[in-house]
């Protein structure tokens, strides 16, 4: 069996996967695991898989109950529609208010799911107890001004994309593969992981529908203010492509939270440098 397939069975095995009717005949699927005050995971992307994200609640659920789940239009939620008579980011956080429980929750928000959590937070604050930010972006999309040549160009382990495969799905994997590989410090760690992902761990098109979406309503740095008290804290790692940009503008917004920058790790800080990121996490939630 594939180590990609592999890791999703045993994964299977540990987790509560639920089903929350966001609308009518529409059904998200949560994957929950762990008792205990409820943590809400939002992956990056946007428009990414949130199976990756099963690290962080393994190393929550002894404390508390930590629910993930894809995005409509992506991954186990792909076959539920989006409509044009609004927004996809404003039916995503919708689907948010469906998902997340009644009593109030701690949300933790990674890459891009950093604003998503922040957009649902200044929505709705009487829902959010705390909120925790990983390798965030920032607000104004300053980090994301200058991404491309920041990202890690790594030797391919496994060689490279032939001339047949060019136009194919073969090459639209390589380029996801070679894309979530360039967000490692470490070239071997960023290849080993790549090669987990399919082509259905991401959909290109509604990421960028989602982008032109938040761009045209942005986070402002009153809807910060209104939910500063809220935020435990934010975790950065030195190598990470968004740095500097987005530890200098959270600081500026967020003078007064706990602000953490970990060694040895670039955008997935839980791959790379798992102590330290726990460490941290650990520390931030305590409630």
């Amino acid at each position: 069996m594939p180590v990609r397939a592999l890791l999703r069975v045993l994964g299977a095995l540990l987790l509560v996967s639920g089903f929350i009717t966001a609308h009518a005949d529409e059904q998200l699927t949560v994957h929950c695991s762990g008792q205990g005050h409820p943590v809400y995971l939002v992956g990056g992307g946007p428009a990414f898989t949130t199976w990756n994200l099963q690290p962080i609640q393994n190393a929550l659920n002894k404390d508390f109950k930590v629910c993930r789940w894809d995005m409509r239009g992506v991954g186990d939620n792909a076959d539920l529609p989006i409509s044009d008579q609004s927004s996809a980011l404003s039916q995503w956080l919708d689907d948010m208010d469906q998902v997340l429980q009644e009593q109030q929750v701690i949300l933790w928000g990674h890459s891009w799911g950093a604003l998503q959590v922040l957009l649902y937070a200044s929505q709705h604050p009487e829902r959010v107890a705390q909120i925790v930010l990983s390798n965030p972006v920032d607000p104004e999309l300053k980090s994301l001004e200058h991404i491309e040549q920041k990202r890690f160009v790594h030797p391919e382990i496994n060689g490279g994309l032939s001339l047949d495969e060019m136009g194919t799905p073969a090459e639209g994997l390589h380029n996801l593969r070679s894309k979530i590989a360039s967000y490692f410090e470490d070239a071997e760690k960023g290849w080993l992981y790549a090669e987990l992902f399919a082509r259905e761990d991401a959909n290109n098109v509604l990421n960028v529908q989602i982008w032109e979406e938040y761009r045209q309503s942005p986070l402002r740095k009153h809807d910060l203010e209104r939910i500063a008290d809220k935020v435990s804290g934010l975790i950065y790692c030195q190598a990470d492509v968004l740095q500097p940009e987005s530890e200098q503008e959270y600081r500026r917004l967020l003078p007064d939270v706990s602000h953490q920058v970990l060694s040895a790790c670039g955008h997935f800080s839980w791959e790379e440098s798992p102590e330290q990121y726990f460490s941290a996490l650990h520390q931030l939630l305590e409630y």
